[in-house]
This record gives C-alpha cells, structure tokens and sequence, in this order.
C-alpha cells in the first residue's frame, strides 16, 4: 500500500541538481558527475579509427534492436544520395535542375519559385498525393516513402553524381503523364542499432548506456535507443518492437494544419501508454509566416487533446518539425527572422495550454542557414544527420540525434533510429518535500518506466556531522521525515526490488522546517489570579508557559499545559510560550512582556 502521501505526487516530474555529499561516521553517498571514470576508455579512440572498431566497447554487450548485422562504414555506397546513405544516388540530373534547388527525395527537387521537379526528367511533377494542391498540403512522407529525407542542395547531389560517372546536364524530357509522377518506392537497407554507416555506435559511460560520435566523443550519456514512427510504418507490433529493445518513441500527430490525424497516431499513443514505452509526438511544419503557424500552434493543442495526451504524458517533448517543405504554389520560408517569429508563436500556442516540454527539430543544413538564429538554436533539441557526427552546437543538456534513417526493427520494419539522452549525467531520482505541523513528508519521484522498485531515506545533519536514517528499504516512495530544525542534506537511494539493481539517487540540501506555528496568545485577569495561554495550528502540539522576573533575572515556574492560572505579584515580567511536536521536538515561541 503506498503511502498517505502517494497521491499529492502522482504525477509530478522534479529535476533537482546533483549534490555531491561527502562522508560522515563512515557512511558516504554519491551522484556521479559527468567526469567521473567512464566504462569506456576514449583514449582508445581517435578520429581516424576504422569504423569496424567502433563496436569494440569495454565494459559489456554492444546495444541491439532486433537480431541484425551491424552495419559499418563499408557498407555505405558510393553511389549514394549526399546526407542521405541509404537513398541511392539517380544515374543522371535534368539540366532544368539549377544548382540552388532543393533535392527533396531520391526523385524531387524543388526549385526556389516554388516549383517541384523529377530530378532525371525536370519534368514538373503534380500528382497531388506527392505536392498537394493550392489549398491542401501533402503528406511529406509519401514522396520518400514513409522514410525520412535530409533536404540537400542539388548541387551538393550535381557533384555526387557527376563523381559517380553520371550525366548532371540531362536533357530536359517533355511533360507529360506518366514523367509527372515521382516514383515512390524505395530501397532501404537494414541497419543494427548500434551505429550508423559512419562509425556512431552505442556504448556505456559513466555507467549508463550511451552513444558516441565515430572517434569516441561522447554525444549523450543516459541515452535510449528511440524510433519515430507515422502511418508509413503501418500496424506496429509495440509489444515485438518493446522486446527487440525499442526504449522510445517520437509519434507524427499531423503535418500543417486543418489537416486529418495520422492515421495510426491514436493506437500509437494508446500502445505506448500501454506498455509504458516513453513517448513524444511531433507536428510537421508547412507554416510561411506568424499566421499560419499560430494556426498550426492551436491545431496542434487541438489534436493533442483530442488524442488524450496530457503534458503529463509526454516523456519527450512535443516536437516542432521544420524542413525545407514541398507544395505547390507555396514556398518555404529563408529569412531566419521569419521562422524565429514562427517558432515563438507555435511556442506561445501550446504552452498557454499547459504544454510546456517543447522543442524544435530538424536537420543540420537547414539549422545553419534558414533556421540560424540564437531562439531557435537554443530550442532545438532533436537533430537529423545522417553521418558519423551531427556537427550541431546544442545548448540544451538533453538532445536527440536522428541518426540513422535506414533501420529495421522487429514490429516495426523500416525505421528512423535516434539516441537520446544527456550530455552530462542526470539523476534519473526527483525529491519532493511537503512540510506540515508534526514533520515533513519526503516523496521519491522516479523518471521512466520502473514499476518494482524500494526506497531508501537518509538525513544528514550539517551541524552536528552525523547521519540519520528516515526509512530503510521500503515499497512506498513516500516516508515521514521527524527531525529538529537545521540544515541538512536530504538522500534517496532507489532500487530494483528483485534484483537490488540501482536504479539512482538524489541529495538535496534542504533546511527543515515544520509548517506549525503559535498563532496568538494570552494574558488576562481571571479574579486575582492570571490566565494564560497560547493556540496554533498544530492539533497536537504541546505547550510550555515560562515566566521570567525582570527584577531577580531569572525563569521562577513553568507551566506545561496550553492553558495556566498564576497567582501575581508586584514586579516586571516575560511570559514566554513554546510550541513543541507531540514528540517533544521544539517549534516556535512567543514572548510577551508585561507589569504587575
């Protein structure tokens, strides 16, 4: 049964800085800092390092979803698409196709007027279901197929193909039907989780799972092995997704606004609700202007609410998606001061709602030019690239690096892969304290998906250096902590129940302090007798009635009761009332002086 207490902190999400706390009567307890000794040793690494040796990590098994083969450097093609590995480069580009468009897809480029082109042909395309139309934005996954795609400059794509013996100044073909659809069907090779083509792999440090650029510079310690996921990946099997070893999820609500849902965005919330599997959601962005993205920020409150997903919910944040997007008679934003506006008011829309965990994503490239200022930097937190670092400054502890779009996990099939985590070690461990008029109550509140787990509570007494338990191992996350005011440093230690594994710690200085107090007292005459007495709002508060005799200097009786009579004579007085805990713990006074 848990606590009394239980339900003031369902719910409630703390991060509480880490304390290091030093040793007392030979008891010491610690939160790791992020320079702590790591599990691997990246002197061992350096950025030459062959790509097959970023697998080789000390200290245990390298992390796996699914039974997959491990991809390395060798298996990128050459004759693959610039920041997009597993897109297969085209044999030819239209000399329609000017340097300045945008490569899209491994098929589309769009120009900067707007217009959208296959990239061989140069024929316009205009098949709604890949460009909409005037009044209705596309779904941007179906041109790649459900897969994501790093917008790159046709340029950058021109100089691949050329370098592959390729023909970059194609004829232009004539328009027709059938060269106006893009092809949509793609390849996509299965990837291992534990790096990408370019040597990024998973590995420990400081005791936690983590994920390292190629070279062995740490990207996230604490990390998770996460999957974005829409429609294009059909009815995921979340329960065969869960036990490969998925520890995440970024779920597609919608994309623009007045559009429909994703049509298995309801199911993939519901199923990671179900299997406690963390999970954020993200909205794509067709926003041109302050207008129109309020008009996504509201859209985006409204279909949260309509998919039942509280703020409480969310583990990740809800994501604001831009890129470099495709529609007909529409064009992208490029001045940065237009999308830092567009982000402060889709900002503004979700967290007058109470929506507060949000970010920015998006990919490199774009982060660097159209999205390039100091407000949006500063709120991105997820980034796509494709490559053996993400070559973005976060500014934020916790990130997320789309690093792979070329996965394959069991329940799912073809998946965006991502590592998210911490770049200095976060307790996973929140404190919450609620005093009242006997003592304080201490509440554990724990981070993720931990469901058999015992609390430990210890208090550490800074004025007279010794160490104090308040509950040893125990179910409930919540303990009375009765103490005497001071200064203290206040300790948790959780842990598996059955495997006594630990699951983190936390200290807290804290100064105790009880919520009771004297709210008035009294002195009056009662006959020729004296009556006093004091109240507060502690219900079972004791109380002592001292008297002081100015003229003799010193305390002559003492009254232990709420209540006393005293007989008076001549003289100048104190009378002094203390409020002590049922437990005889000392709380508050008052004094009041008077003559007889």
């Amino acid at each position: 049964m848990k606590h009394k207490l239980w339900n003031k902190v369902v719910g409630i999400t703390t991060k509480v800085g880490t304390v290091l706390v030093a040793s007392a009567l030979g008891v010491t307890f610690s939160a790791v800092p992020a320079t702590a000794a790591t599990d691997t040793n990246l002197s061992d690494f350096n950025n030459s390092v062959e790509d097959s040796a970023a697998s080789q990590v000390r200290g245990g098994a390298v992390k796996t979803i699914g039974n997959q083969a491990v991809a390395s450097a060798s298996d990128a093609s050459e004759d693959a698409m610039p920041d997009n590995s597993s897109q297969k480069l085209p044999d030819k580009v239209s000399s329609a196709i000017p340097d300045n468009a945008m490569v899209v897809s491994k098929d589309l480029a769009t120009t900067a007027d707007g217009q959208i082109k296959n990239i061989e042909t140069g024929a316009p395309v205009t098949d709604p279901k890949l460009v909409g139309t005037a009044d209705q934005q596309p779904d941007p996954l179906t041109k790649t197929n459900g897969m994501r795609f790093i917008p790159v400059e046709a340029g950058k794509v021109k100089e691949a193909v050329a370098a592959n013996g390729g023909d970059v100044q194609a004829s232009t073909a004539s328009s027709n039907a059938s060269a106006s659809k893009a092809t949509t069907t793609g390849t996509v090779r299965n990837a291992a989780l534990q790096n990408n083509q370019y040597g990024a792999y998973w590995g420990s440090y400081n005791g936690t799972q983590a994920f390292f650029e190629r070279g062995g510079n740490l990207f996230a310690q604490q990390a998770k092995g996460v999957v974005d996921v829409s429609e294009h990946q059909g009815y995921i099997n979340w329960d065969a997704a869960k036990n490969s070893g998925v520890e995440g999820a970024i779920i597609r609500v919608a994309f623009g606004w007045g559009n429909r849902l994703d049509y298995q965005a309801a199911r993939n919330v519901n199923e990671c609700k179900r299997l406690g599997i963390p999970f954020g959601v993200y909205f794509y962005s067709y926003a041109y202007d302050y207008d129109t993205a309020t008009q996504e920020g509201f859209d985006a409150v409204n279909k949260l609410r309509q998919l039942g997903i509280n703020p409480g919910d969310l583990s990740y944040p809800v994501y604001y998606d831009l890129e470099n997007w495709s529609w007909t008679g529409h064009t992208p934003p490029t001045n940065p001061w237009v999308y830092d506006s567009m982000v402060s008011t889709w900002y503004w829309c979700l967290q007058h709602f109470g929506y507060n965990n949000l970010s920015v994503y998006s990919y490199t490239y774009y982060l660097n030019t159209a999205l390039n200022t100091g407000n949006i930097r500063s709120k991105t937190r997820w980034v796509a690239s494709y490559g053996a670092r993400t070559n973005f400054g976060y500014s934020t502890n916790d990130r997320g690096w789309q690093y792979a779009d070329n996965g394959w996990v069991n329940g799912i099939g073809n998946v965006d892969l991502n590592a998210f985590g911490n770049r200095t070690y976060q307790s996973s461990v929140g404190i919450v304290t609620f005093p009242n008029q006997e003592m304080v109550g201490v509440c554990g509140v724990v981070a993720g998906p931990h469901r058999n787990v015992e609390y430990q509570w210890m208090a550490y007494n800074l004025s007279t250096n010794t160490w104090k338990a308040i509950a040893w191992w125990q179910d409930s996350n919540c303990a009375e902590w009765r103490d005497n005011a001071g200064d203290y440093w206040l300790h948790l230690d959780v842990r598996d129940k059955q495997t006594h594994n630990s699951i983190g710690n936390q200290t807290l200085p804290t100064h105790y302090k009880l919520n009771a107090s004297i709210n008035g007292i009294y002195l009056g005459w009662q006959g020729d007798q004296m009556l006093l007495g004091a109240a507060s709002n502690d219900s079972q508060g004791k109380y002592v009635i001292k008297l002081y005799d100015e003229n003799a200097q010193r305390w002559f009786t003492a009254f232990y009761s709420q209540w006393a009579l005293w007989r008076p004579y001549h003289g100048r007085f104190w009378a002094r009332y203390e409020l002590y805990t049922s437990d005889g713990r000392f709380v508050d006074t008052r004094t009041y002086n008077f003559s007889v």
